[in-house]
């Protein structure tokens, strides 16, 4: 996974170098648009990196905060099927919403 921006880097960097030795399209050896072009390289790699951890600090967020609903859909399922009377499965909901 860090190999990717890492490779970014090195080639914006290399881009931005203009090739050859020192002499690049201005003469200068940083090529035309001058030693910036290296930043661009360190742009995509940041970009690279925060993203993907954006996305799992995200989904990791996202998934603490859902209540677990599995206990209470077994219920009314079981509920459902006729396992329950009405008042056992209000006395059982109650229970499940007290334990959370």
């Amino acid at each position: 996974m860090l190999a990717v921006p890492l490779l970014v880097a090195a080639t914006g960097t290399a881009a931005a170098m203009g090739g050859g030795y020192g002499g690049g399209t201005m003469g200068g050896g940083w090529g035309l648009f001058g030693g910036g072009m290296g930043l661009w390289g360190l742009l995509w790699m940041g970009l690279l990196l925060a993203v993907p951890l954006y996305l799992v600090f995200a989904l990791g967020k996202r998934r603490e905060s859902e209540p677990d609903e599995r206990p209470l859909s077994v219920l009314r399922t079981r509920y459902a099927r006729g396992e329950f009377s009405d008042e056992e499965f209000e006395r059982r909901r109650e229970r499940l919403k007290r334990s959370e």
